[in-house]
């Protein structure tokens, strides 16, 4: 082997036919060249990945920053950093792509090439055809209520029931979910997730409808105005039924303050209406999941406080309003955007599955969870349906319908 190696190893004079067959300017190269050896080992690299970053994950290496991939088996791995996540693909390069720890770049090899010129063999210790690319996407976070259902919280009465290793803090929550440490917290408020003595608790569809009925009800019980809502009030008024945790994550997720304040300065709040008057249609759509259109604005008129004025435009994301040329009747049915899957491909599959065309404002709540920063509604529209033309109105329907 040792012979055969001498016999292939390169010389000065084998560099400086290259030097002159490739028309070189030699007075620009530097008097070190280095010849790459191919090692035994240079196949052994399945252990080794090459991946590229962006300015940001590349900027988060250099100050010290983890970056974390994150996924069970049956996921598809996602990278995350701090305050960012990226779905991963693998490509293919168009030219091979070499490993070599020791090569040294041009200011490293000294100056300008002498009289002699010096040959250093660098051993090559991997060759990939392959790497994986990095695309930001939204964090992927439909599994947080999944992961938390089991240990929901359901009033003090139901603590009891709970089975505590099914709990999660945050240091094992964060494991569970794809998505950044920063966007996962975020999540936190939107998706009602309380901190209940050190652990990381989702509310019961029931318990939040019971506690956001409390809440409501002290409207007319203290004859408050719509934007004259007094938080400090309320949770003296319930801190008997609502802990205050739970009580602060409600209150943050269907109250915003008015512009109107107390005598003493402290802010007054107004309850959003659409945050309300939807919640309070699920909690008619899931007793009843299909309605005549009808009959289903009435319940949701008389379940809603006098105050407030439901839309059918608000019902986008929970339901559909569909017309049954069976019964010749208008319905509502229950859809709810968290039941669909989270693939781009299947989501659509589904959405034109349900419903042959959709207007542009009928489908965005089911498919805004999918937009990036750099692809919003329209163009996920544009590269997975197709649109025409009705009456003057814009729809969408799959690419490949008949």
């Amino acid at each position: 082997m040792a012979d055969v190696k001498e016999k292939y190893r390169r010389t000065a004079d084998d560099v400086q036919k290259v030097i002159t067959l490739s028309k070189l300017d030699e007075t620009e190269l530097t008097e070190i060249t280095q010849v790459l050896q191919f090692s035994p080992e240079s196949d052994e690299t399945s252990h080794i990945k090459l991946l590229e970053l962006d300015s940001h994950l590349l900027q988060a290496v250099k100050e010290g920053d983890s970056l974390t991939f994150r996924g069970s088996e049956e996921e598809s791995v996602v990278l995350c950093s701090r305050n960012r996540t990226y779905d991963l693909q693998e490509a293919e390069t168009s030219n091979s792509l070499l490993l070599v720890p020791d090569c040294k770049f041009s200011k490293e090899t000294g100056s300008s090439a002498g009289t002699c010129r010096i040959l250093q063999e660098t051993t090559v210790k991997g060759v990939f055809y392959t790497y994986f690319e990095v695309s930001q996407c939204r964090p992927r976070l439909n599994k947080l209520h999944k992961v938390l259902a089991s240990s929901a919280f359901n009033g003090k009465e139901c603590e009891s029931l709970v089975d505590q290793t099914t709990l999660y803090n945050w240091e094992k929550l964060v494991q569970e979910i794809q998505a950044s440490e920063d966007e996962l917290r975020e999540a936190l408020s939107s998706y009602l997730i309380v901190n209940i003595n050190g652990y990381l608790r989702s509310l019961t569809f029931e318990y939040e409808t019971h506690a956001l009925s409390l809440m409501l009800d002290l409207i007319d019980e203290n004859s408050w105005e719509m934007d004259e809502i007094d938080k400090e009030m309320s949770f003296s008024l319930l801190e008997e039924l609502i802990p205050d945790s739970v009580f602060q994550v409600l209150f943050h997720a269907y109250a915003e303050p008015s512009g109107k304040t107390k005598e003493n300065g402290e802010s007054l709040f107004r309850y959003n209406e659409e945050k309300v008057c939807k919640f309070l249609a699920k909690v008619l759509l899931a007793a009843s999941p299909v309605n005549k259109y009808d009959e289903f604005m009435e319940a949701w008129k008389i379940g809603t406080p006098d105050c407030m004025e439901p839309k059918d435009s608000w019902l986008g994301g929970i339901a559909l309003i569909v017309f049954n040329t069976r019964k010749n009747v208008k319905e509502i049915i229950s859809y709810p955007a968290a039941d669909l899957p989270d693939g781009i491909n299947q989501r659509f599959e589904e959405l034109f599955k349900t419903k042959e065309k959709w207007t542009i404002e009928e489908i965005t709540p089911y498919i805004f969870d999918l937009t990036t920063t750099k692809t919003n509604v329209n163009g996920l529209l544009t590269k997975y349906a197709r649109s025409s033309m009705s009456n003057g109105i814009k729809y969408y329907s799959s690419k490949h319908c008949k």
